[in-house]
């Protein structure tokens, strides 16, 4: 067993791809096959499931990972610090961010930000959750805005909001009139979002659906928040949706109506840990983050609570002024 052929192995598990890891080594792809192929020979056991072109870690290569993951903690950390110290001077704050949270929320704290740093420039990584922690455990992001999960060595994590999530509907739906949406009211609508075996949360919500026997129906599967509001925009459906983009969509009349049974996602700010405080500009921008998500979150809510008052005065959502942050 040879330690390019771990680092093979890790760069295959944390990129999720032979193609990516070999960017991450800066080899061929060939190259990083063989590796993995030269590694499992010499474990005994077969790394990876393979179907295509697709790669599927085994059971075996989990728990293998787990004592690589153990072994390169402490450089890892090292190589974070030495990122970190070589970019402070370069006038530039690094942000990895789910895209619920890069395009909701980070755009009211950069703005804040910029009134106290207007010389730094804010480089945005919109990422996959466990592309936000890799980035912040490999030092290339000073903050990470992610959902809670699991305790992980090289990174911590800080709460940022407990979020509701509520039915959005484009205007004129049947339902539009509606002050509160149950899962009751969704029989045969055209429900957006990802396919229940692709995340959690929506893995919960169609586990409800079915337990109160409601049939819907899912033509358009999306991962991402931005595509999702914009195809209920369309008049394609509608979706259960996260609280950030809602003040930014209903200038396109799309509205949003509280959804039971509730469904809440954890928000959290993602640092490198065991490197001291953050520089004084890192937080700065986090607290900014902070006051953003506070304020958009009391906006959303207001915005939810006025549409139903000024449908029936007017017919059309009342517009609801940004909040100071």
């Amino acid at each position: 067993m040879q330690m390019r052929q771990i680092e093979a192995f890790r760069s295959v598990m944390l990129t999720g791809g032979i193609t990516n890891a070999a960017a991450m080594l800066h080899v061929s792809q060939p190259s990083v096959s063989r590796l993995i192929g030269d590694l499992e020979r010499a474990v005994g056991f077969a790394l990876f499931e393979r179907k295509g072109r697709r790669l599927t870690p085994t059971r075996r290569a989990e728990v293998f990972y787990e004592a690589v993951r153990q072994s390169f903690t402490g450089l890892d950390l090292l190589e974070q610090a030495a990122r970190r110290i070589q970019a402070a001077p370069v006038g530039t704050v690094r942000v990895s961010a789910l895209s619920a949270l890069a395009g909701g929320v980070l755009p009211q704290a950069i703005a804040e930000f910029q009134k106290v740093y207007p010389d730094v420039r804010v480089a945005v990584d919109g990422q996959s959750q466990r592309g936000v922690e890799d980035r912040v455990f490999l030092g290339q992001a000073d903050l990470g805005l992610g959902v809670r999960q699991e305790f992980r060595d090289g990174v911590s994590m800080s709460p940022l909001a407990t979020a509701e999530y509520y039915c959005a509907l484009p205007h004129g739906h049947r339902l539009w009139e509606r002050e509160l949406i149950v899962a009751a009211d969704l029989e045969g609508e055209r429900l957006i979002g990802p396919m229940h075996e692709s995340d959690a949360l929506w893995d919960s919500i169609d586990r409800t659906l079915q337990q109160e026997g409601v049939a819907v129906r899912r033509p358009i599967e999306a991962d991402l928040s931005f595509p999702t509001y914009c195809y209920v925009a369309s008049g394609l459906g509608l979706a259960i949706v996260e609280p950030f983009s809602a003040p930014l969509f209903a200038k396109l009349g799309v509205g949003v109506r509280r959804f039971r049974p509730r469904v809440t996602l954890d928000y959290v700010l993602i640092e490198p840990a065991h490197l001291g405080p953050a520089p004084e500009a890192v937080a700065v921008l986090r607290d900014a983050i902070r006051r953003a998500t506070d304020a958009l979150l009391r906006q959303t809510d207001r915005l939810a609570e006025a549409t139903i008052d000024s449908v029936q005065r007017t017919g059309r959502p009342r517009a609801i002024a940004a909040e100071p942050i």
